[in-house]
């Protein structure tokens, strides 16, 4: 009876630890997902963003990175530039 015990005990553990990983690894995966964090290559104030998501930050100014838009590519601010409006 004492084994029974103990076999239940570890196996109750090791079912506990299966869980908890499947949600630590469902949640990596999702917070990926959902947040998308975009990798943003140069320094220009604005950036054009392709189909996959990624981001060209090549422009200084909103229309010179209209110009280049190609498609279904859109323009944004640069994420990482900071501020691109007044600072009135």
């Amino acid at each position: 009876m004492k084994t029974l015990t103990t076999l239940t005990a570890v196996a109750a553990l090791i079912a506990g630890i299966s869980i908890a990983s499947a949600q630590t690894s469902s949640m990596d995966k999702s917070d990926t997902m959902g947040s998308r964090s975009t990798q943003a290559t140069g320094s220009g104030k604005f950036c054009i963003k392709g189909a996959s998501g990624a981001l060209s930050c090549q422009y200084a100014s909103l229309s010179a990175c209209q110009k280049a838009v190609k498609g279904s590519e859109t323009c944004s601010p640069n994420p990482n530039s900071g501020t691109t409006g007044s600072k009135y």
